[in-house]
């Protein structure tokens, strides 16, 4: 049986998800969770909720992951991290978020005809590092810093989407999405704040050059990547001036020292955040 035929039905519009909360629209489904659109009756607004999938209902660790996720974002408060208003225990937990309006930076990067100015850049990466950096001081790692889980509108980004975040510490082998994860996620090794300064490093390259460092970037590689290998296993990130992007000399530098394959090496999120602030002042 193909696996389409095997895909549960998705919640119809007007379908009350937790009581007070009616569907508007599916937005989209991953291999765990279905996120949605509803219509909150108590808060006269649209609000989004995060379920686990119906296949998925009995698997303890993905529920406890959803759990953690309305918890943080009911504890934490930050600009650019989104707010839960509450989370709903049960079988099958949902946890209700504000709407974030505006494209994610994924969208915004496929969008736009010309790369992002340098100084949007700095000023994108400054935000995201200073979520991270108020995550990290609350002894949790993002651990999926990527374009799909920052939203942009207004010159404001927030980054979205806890539901892998963890303390520091041992994680399985392949924790993250395949073209922006660590090398260490990518082993299973130990993770740290340096993981989220990888993750950070692999969003802005995407967002100067449009290509994602650890993406194939010819024939050659296309076939391992298919067959599920991690390139950042094999190869350094390529030099954003081989994609056809001219960067000041500093945001290249910044760029490679986040991406070093030892976390080690790597800047840490305070470091980041104050050369970008130094690389907005100079740039044109």
């Amino acid at each position: 049986m193909s696996a389409l035929a095997t895909e549960p039905s998705v919640l119809a519009p007007g379908t009350e998800i937790v009581p007070g909360h009616r569907v508007v629209e599916h937005l989209s489904r991953g291999g765990a969770l279905d996120v949605y659109e509803v219509w909150s009756e108590e808060r006269l607004c649209s609000c989004i909720a995060k379920t686990v999938r119906p296949d998925r209902a009995d698997v303890e660790r993905v529920r406890d992951r959803l759990l953690l996720e309305g918890r943080l974002l009911g504890e934490l408060a930050h600009p650019h991290l989104p707010r839960a208003f509450a989370t709903v225990e049960g079988p099958v937990p949902v946890v209700l978020l504000e709407t974030n309006v505006g494209l994610t930076l994924e969208e915004v990067v496929d969008l736009r005809l010309r790369r992002l100015p340098v100084v949007d850049l700095c000023h994108l990466g400054r935000q995201l590092a200073s979520a991270l950096h108020y995550l990290h001081a609350h002894g949790y790692l993002h651990l999926d810093v990527r374009p799909a889980n920052v939203m942009a509108h207004g010159g404001v980004a927030t980054l979205i989407d806890l539901s892998i975040a963890r303390p520091p510490g041992p994680v399985r082998r392949g924790t993250g999405t395949r073209e922006y994860m660590a090398p260490e996620q990518a082993r299973g090794d130990l993770v740290c704040a340096a993981t989220d300064v990888w993750g950070l490093g692999a969003t802005l390259f995407e967002a100067a050059t449009g290509i994602a460092p650890f993406a194939p970037l010819d024939e050659d590689e296309d076939g391992p990547f298919a067959a599920g290998e991690c390139l950042q296993l094999v190869r350094p990130a390529p030099a954003p001036s081989s994609l056809g992007r001219r960067l000041p000399a500093a945001f290249s530098r910044l760029l490679r020292d986040c991406l070093a394959d030892d976390p080690a090496a790597r800047p840490g999120i305070l470091d980041v955040h104050d050369v970008l602030g130094e690389l907005a002042g100079t740039a044109t």
